[in-house]
């Protein structure tokens, strides 16, 4: 497969912003809503700085990661003021200390575990951290997330966690 030329990128980057974001305009009209009322996040995931760049330069002011390594090897070529940052992965308990205090939130909590480490290393930064709990609704083995029969108990438990600020759940 032949690569994209720089420019041409650029251009399709151009391209494909300007048509998501009025596909949301005339979405959140048609349902009584604004465009400012739709949060748009861009996957940032294999995506070189440069490009990156160019897509926060249009506008865009939400980004996620799924991995804790790439997102540390991108982050300081990015032009981040303004930006909320989301991990949007799967997250071992031994990355938690580094990513914590590094994005706004982390999405996609699928265990007690993690949740724990969280609030423990958030604890010892002086910070809360937002998260989002996952849930694997498919019972899929390839899937992570809590089992719709725990999750209830789980909500539980984690609302008591000092440190952690649960948003939302992703089902």
């Amino acid at each position: 497969m032949e690569m994209l030329s720089d420019s041409k990128r650029i251009s399709d980057i151009t391209e494909n912003y300007k048509e998501i974001t009025e596909k949301i305009a005339l979405c959140a009209e048609k349902s009584g809503r604004t465009a400012e009322d739709v949060k748009f996040m861009a996957v940032t995931k294999t995506v070189e700085p440069v490009y990156i760049n160019h897509a926060l330069s249009l506008g865009i002011d939400l980004i996620g990661e799924n991995r804790v390594q790439e997102f540390l090897g991108k982050k300081d070529e990015l032009n981040l003021d303004g930006v909320e940052k989301h991990l949007i992965g799967h997250l071992q308990t031994n990355k938690v200390r580094q990513i914590v205090g590094e994005v706004d939130s982390i999405d996609g909590v699928d265990s007690l575990k993690v949740a724990q480490e969280i609030s423990k290393v958030s604890q010892k930064a002086g910070i809360t951290t937002n998260i989002l709990l996952e849930v694997n609704i498919g019972a899929e083995e390839s899937k992570f997330g809590f089992t719709p029969d725990y999750i209830k108990e789980a909500v539980y438990e984690i609302a008591e966690i000092p440190a952690i600020r649960k948003k939302s759940c992703i089902f």
